[in-house]
C-alpha cells in the first residue's frame, strides 16, 4: 500500500475509479442491510430454511458478539460497546485511507478496500442501532448457516454447525484473505525482482570495472 497523501486534488480523471468503487461499496452495503431485513421479516428466530440438505441453511439468529459470535459471552452492554468502537474505527480508518490513497491503488487493492469497508459499515449499523427498544431485537442479524459435520440431525460439534453469519461478515473474511494473499504475492514479487536485479550481468561487469580502477 502507498504512503498516506494528506493533500489531493479531486478531478474526474484521477478520481473516477474512486467513484466507481465507492458505488460498489454502497451496493454491497445495501445488499447486506436489505438481506438482513428480508430475513428479519420472513423468518422467526431459530427457523431453518434448507438450501442445500445437511450443508447450507438460512437460519435467523441475533449476534451480540463480534463476527461468528466471538465475544458473545461478555455482558451485552460491554460487548456491544467494544464492538461498536471496533467497527467505527475500522470503518473510518479504511474509508479515510482508501480515499486519500486511491490514486496509488490498483483494482485489486480497491476491491479489498471495498469489501472491508462494506463489511465494517454493515455490521456497525447493526451494532449501533439494532437494540430491542428500537427494533424489537438486540444485535447483528445472522442467517447464513453451514454444517460441516452431517447436518442438523447429526451430533453438534465445532463444525456442526460450523458458523452462522451474514453478508457483512463474508465481506470482511474475503477481504482479509485477499489482503493476506496480496501481501504474500507482493513480498514474493519484490524478492524476485531483487534477485533478478542482483544477478544482472551488467552490474557484475560494472562492479568488476570499478574494482580494476
Amino acid at each position: 500500500m502507498s504512503k498516506i497523501k494528506w493533500k489531493r486534488t479531486f478531478t474526474w480523471e484521477n478520481s473516477k475509479y474512486l467513484v466507481y468503487f465507492l458505488l460498489g461499496m454502497i451496493g454491497l452495503f445495501t445488499l447486506d442491510i436489505a438481506s438482513k431485513w428480508i430475513v428479519e421479516s420472513l423468518l422467526v428466530e431459530g427457523q431453518k430454511v434448507e438450501v442445500i440438505p445437511n450443508f447450507f441453511y438460512f437460519t435467523k439468529s441475533y449476534n451480540t458478539g463480534m463476527a461468528f459470535s466471538f465475544g458473545a459471552s461478555l455482558p451485552m452492554a460491554v460487548g456491544r460497546s467494544i464492538n461498536i468502537i471496533i467497527s467505527l474505527v475500522m470503518s473510518v480508518g479504511i474509508l479515510a485511507y482508501w480515499i486519500l490513497n486511491d490514486e496509488g491503488f490498483n483494482h485489486f487493492q480497491r476491491t479489498i478496500a471495498m469489501l472491508l469497508s462494506a463489511g465494517a459499515i454493515g455490521n456497525l449499523i447493526d451494532r449501533a442501532f439494532y437494540w430491542e427498544a428500537i427494533t424489537g431485537f438486540d444485535g447483528v442479524i445472522d442467517f447464513l448457516q453451514f454444517y460441516l459435520g452431517g447436518g442438523p440431525s447429526s451430533p453438534a460439534n465445532m463444525f456442526n454447525p460450523f458458523a452462522t453469519f451474514n453478508l457483512a461478515d463474508s465481506y470482511l473474511v474475503i477481504g482479509i484473505l485477499l489482503f493476506i494473499g496480496y501481501l504474500i504475492y507482493d513480498a514474493i514479487k519484490e524478492s524476485k525482482q531483487k534477485n533478478e536485479f542482483s544477478s544482472d550481468p551488467r552490474l557484475e561487469k560494472e562492479e568488476h570495472h570499478e574494482g580494476e580502477n
